[in-house]
């Protein structure tokens, strides 16, 4: 089964308050059309919810003719050589807290281990650890699951894909929830596809964005998850830049509290020129991370085929957050899902999830104006 653009545009009626964002999600090309939205100060699109916008501007959204289908194979990484989506994002702000903590987390040795160029900063040493190895670095998360030596995904800028960091591919990794990867080529493909993560070169593994001295750094600090059911809920981002898929873990225990991804789209990678944020598919309770963030098949209720979309992004000094629909899964989720203000936050607009009710049916969104927000699992 192929869906239309419902996703893409589910995804841009939620966050498109938030500025310039591109919103593909599709695992092979096709066509994009263009949707440009005019906003002033107060911006309802498609139904979704009023939000607050600091200035009249002019949004231009990517979307394409088909998002998500079930006949992609359950190797989600291997489908990746078509990828087109926004997610990460990070503060460039944090870029070079790292500089003084390099140096010493290095040894002399070319051929040692991972921990050559691990820190408690997270620094990195180009052509110190091997392609075969996954570094130990800090924030940077293993997904053993995956099935790719701990990357969540290796693509090269032709489109081919492998099943281990070699020669000519860029390796791409997952950070801690909270936090973004830091490294992508500048050159990227020309037909919409998107590739990140450190190039292996003769052997040895390389930074793709030398802006950066960390592999993985601090989003905006104003969105957290907050659990209070008793299982655990695995929210899974979307690789990217990269092969889009689903693999990037939050694993919220019951009654714990993790940091958000809330990324710092004026700062961040860019798609085509359009700014990116941070999407999430969330799965039932109960569902593990090994079990739920990865490319699911058709009626499977996991991956791209759960329940609810989390979109989140900052800019211009205001957090947006938001709750999509998944097309792919008419199924109520067995959580509700509202967003309030922290604890001396402020937000703008109301979002909820209940009883498989959104607040509003295309998704809705809330501004954060001061301080943070939770998004509530109960």
């Amino acid at each position: 089964m192929k869906l239309s653009n419902s996703l893409s545009l589910l995804l841009v009626s939620s966050l498109v308050s938030a500025a310039p964002v591109a919103i593909n999600h599709n695992h092979h090309q096709h066509k994009r059309e263009a949707v440009t939205v005019t906003e002033v100060h107060t911006v309802v699109v498609n139904g979704a919810n009023p939000t607050a916008s600091p200035e009249a501007h002019t949004v231009q959204a990517l979307v394409n003719d088909a998002v998500l289908g079930d006949d992609e194979s359950t190797s989600s990484t291997q489908q990746a050589a078509a990828a087109t989506t926004t997610s990460a994002a990070a503060q460039t702000s944090q870029a070079q807290e790292n500089t003084e903590t390099s140096a010493a987390a290095q040894t002399t040795s070319s051929s040692s281990s991972s921990s050559s160029s691990s820190s408690s900063s997270g620094s990195f040493e180009d052509g110190t650890i091997p392609c075969s190895e996954f570094p130990s670095v800090a924030n940077i998360v293993s997904l053993d699951w995956v099935g790719l030596g701990g990357w969540a995904s290796v693509m090269a800028l032709d489109g081919s894909t492998s099943n281990s960091c070699t020669d000519g591919f860029y390796c791409s990794y997952a950070c801690k929830p909270g936090y973004s990867k830091t490294q992508w080529p500048s050159n990227q493909p020309s037909d919409g596809r998107s590739v990140g993560g450190l190039l292996c070169k003769d052997g040895y593994l390389y930074k793709s964005n030398s802006d950066f001295d960390s592999l993985c750094e601090e989003d905006v600090q104003t969105g957290n998850v907050v659990s209070e059911l008793s299982e655990v809920v695995s929210l899974c981002r979307t690789d990217y830049p990269g092969s889009e898929n689903m693999v990037v873990p939050t694993e919220l225990e019951g009654g714990s509290t993790l940091p958000l991804s809330v990324v710092n789209e004026d700062n961040y990678f860019e798609w085509q020129g359009k700014k990116t944020s941070a999407q999430y598919y969330v799965n039932n309770a109960g569902v593990s991370k090994e079990d739920g963030c990865i490319w699911g098949t058709a009626g499977s209720g996991v991956g791209n085929w759960a329940p609810l979309v989390i979109g989140s992004g900052y800019t211009n000094g205001l957090t947006y957050l938001s709750l999509i629909p998944n097309p792919n899964n008419n199924s109520p989720a067995n959580y509700n899902v509202k967003i309030e203000a922290a604890s001396g936050g402020s937000i703008n607009g109301e979002c909820k999830y209940e009883n498989g009710q959104l607040s509003s049916p295309d998704g809705c969104t809330v501004t954060v104006t001061s301080g943070s927000a939770n998004i509530i699992f109960y």
